[in-house]
């Protein structure tokens, strides 16, 4: 990540956000995140911010964005809480979340993780929706509350359900 990437990104993101708390959190998320993602000089040398990046966005606020999570520009929360990023995600610009949102791994029967999901850009999760696994969330998506997407997600479609199923596409 470069520093003008990251000025761009702290640019799109207050842009983007209304809520004070959503600008607080993804500001130091992008401070973190540049130090995370160049190398281990940087990491080491950024660690006392990792370290209050994350005690302030998880103990405090609840919020758990990994420092390692490559989201793109425009990173928008609504009412963030109980927001959890895996840090092997990778997310486009302009996704939206709601409270209770999860983007993560999940276990397999033998023990092992699964990959984290990969998400287009301008997707937007509902209040409490889960994307687990190795799955591919394409431009567009929209995820409905509560869904639990377990299976890739079609460009422009609109998902429900546990497991979530297709209910709408633009395409």
């Amino acid at each position: 990540m470069t520093l003008s990437y990251l000025f761009e990104c702290l640019v799109a993101d207050w842009k983007s956000n209304i809520f004070f708390k959503s600008r607080f959190i993804l500001f130091f998320f992008r401070i973190s995140n540049f130090f995370a993602l160049n190398g281990k000089i940087s990491t080491i040398l950024g660690l006392p911010f990792i370290v209050i990046y994350l005690f302030l966005s998880e103990w405090l606020l609840g919020i758990e964005i990994h420092p390692k999570a490559r989201i793109g520009k425009g990173f928008v929360i609504f009412h963030g809480f109980g927001l959890v990023v895996n840090g092997y995600s990778v997310i486009g610009d302009y996704f939206k979340v709601r409270q209770g949102c999860c983007v993560g791994n999940k276990l397999k029967k033998d023990g092992t993780l699964t990959g984290a999901p990969f998400i287009g850009n301008n997707v937007e999760l509902g209040v409490n929706a889960v994307v687990l696994g190795d799955v591919r969330i394409d431009d567009g998506v929209k995820i409905g509350a509560n869904a639990v997407v377990l299976s890739d997600c079609v460009a422009g479609g609109t998902y429900v359900g546990v497991p979530a199923v297709l209910v709408r596409s633009l395409m």
